[in-house]
């Protein structure tokens, strides 16, 4: 295992380091963590420079959670003093990619990248970036985790994320993928990015960047470039796609994909989770590890055994109901998708259904389409959550049954008025917080879970 000690800090950083803690040469980290709650014993702390402050702020916690060192470009009597904290964290991430040998694959796209990422691993048996870790600082401890922990030939799958306009590029740059994955191209934080097309150019930087294998899911097909569809892989659901059939009741997946060698890979694989969102997510996994060597049967014995991310199209059964639990973020598209797999599931079906946030100017109209979409799509009852959520209220007037309410609090204060039977699906845009109304519906409704 390496050793991330000062020596080595200062050998990698060079004349970033403008001071150095008193303390043993031999203290080493474990790995890098620039929040907080992502600190263990032996790995140091980042402190880094914020919209709302800076990390040297919470110095004092980190080396009491058990942190040896700082890195910080503020002063502190256990810190490695840096120039520029954000560029030295860069250095580090740059330097761990370096000493990789084995595939590094890139996971983006406006919706299914973290299940595609977990299943992506499992297939490989890679080391992962963990939960929705996909921005460049936090990537770079990844990159170091990857390099303190990890064979340098294990296969390594990070998710890329972006939320503002030439994000991508830093990524890139950061982690220079061998693999690039791209799930799908859809309306998703379009006040930072812009349109469509703009999401597609910057989705579209991780095939341009990625030289030995580029994969691409069936939306995102149509938004590339003539010269990008030629270097990769589409894979899909449908006939006339190189891909696979779903057998929704199982659910289970039948896959007809291609080896390398030109010839034909034909597996089954049990989805982790329901729905296209999850064999779309798996064909591309498949896909991805049959290139790279894995025995289509083993790859899929991997994805069936897989454990995704929490508050992904989880179905859990509370009494007589079945809970469709999408609670960690929303957009127009994983919306549509959320919807398609709650048809399959016993009715009734009602929804509790929150702001789709970050779209910029396109938020009301997508919000009143989802109104309308709510209503074609049969639903008994509806609750809407947040302000933006106004307009899909007003859109959905033909519903049996609708309510609106502020905020996540209030929702969980009506608890008792949500159905008993049939399906109950919970979405909404991760700052809404509707995973504590899963958390309490799963507790017992005379039980609410609070932050």
């Amino acid at each position: 295992m390496e050793r991330l000690d000062l020596p080595t800090l200062t050998a990698i950083l060079g004349d970033l380091v403008e001071s150095l803690p008193d303390l043993p040469s031999d203290v080493a980290a474990s790995g890098l963590a620039v929040h907080t709650d992502h600190l263990r014993p032996g790995v140091a702390f980042v402190a880094l420079a914020g919209a709302r402050g800076h990390g040297v702020a919470y110095a004092d916690a980190a080396l009491a959670a058990g942190a040896p060192f700082l890195l910080s470009d503020r002063p502190h009597p256990r810190a490695v003093l840096v120039r520029d904290a954000h560029e030295a964290l860069a250095r580090l991430g740059r330097h761990a990619r370096g000493t990789r040998h084995g595939a590094v694959v890139g996971v983006t796209g406006s919706v299914g990248k973290t299940t595609t990422k977990t299943l992506l691993g499992a297939a490989l048996d890679a080391f992962t970036s963990p939960g929705n870790i996909n921005t460049p600082a936090a990537l770079a401890c990844v990159l170091v985790d990857a390099w303190l922990h990890h064979e340098p030939e294990r296969p390594l799958v990070v998710e890329l994320g972006i939320d503002r306009d030439g994000e991508m590029a830093d990524l890139l740059d950061l982690v220079a993928p061998s693999h690039g994955v791209l799930t799908a191209i859809a309306e998703a934080h379009l006040a930072g990015i812009g349109t469509l097309a703009d999401v597609a150019r910057e989705k579209g930087r991780l095939i341009d960047a990625a030289p030995a294998g580029r994969y691409v899911g069936q939306s995102a097909w149509p938004h590339l470039q003539g010269a990008q569809r030629a270097g990769a892989t589409l894979v899909g659901l449908g006939d006339g796609v190189p891909g696979g059939t779903l057998d929704r009741d199982a659910p289970r997946l039948h896959a007809l994909l291609r080896r390398p060698d030109g010839g034909e890979a034909r597996v089954s694989v049990d989805l982790p989770g329901p729905g296209a969102p999850y064999a779309e997510a798996a064909l591309l996994a498949l896909q991805v590890a049959i290139d790279l060597g894995v025995a289509p049967g083993a790859a899929a014995e991997r994805i069936a055994a897989a454990h995704p991310e929490p508050h992904r199209l989880q179905v859990h059964t509370v009494g007589a109901l079945t809970l469709l639990d999408d609670a960690y973020n929303a957009n127009p598209a994983s919306m549509r998708a959320a919807l398609e797999v709650l048809e399959h599931l016993p009715r009734p079906h009602a929804a509790v259904v929150g702001d789709m946030r970050e779209l910029g100017d396109r938020s009301v109209s997508a919000h009143a389409e989802l109104g309308r979409a709510l209503v074609d799509a049969g639903l008994s009852a509806v609750w809407f959550v947040g302000p933006e959520s106004r307009a899909a209220f007003d859109a959905a007037h033909d519903l049996r049954e609708r309510h609106r309410v502020a905020d996540a609090d209030a929702m969980i204060a009506a608890l008792a008025a949500l159905p008993e039977r049939g399906s109950l699906l919970v979405k909404g845009s991760r700052s809404i917080g509707l995973e504590r109304l899963v958390a309490a519906l799963l507790a017992g409704r005379e039980h609410p879970v609070r932050a």
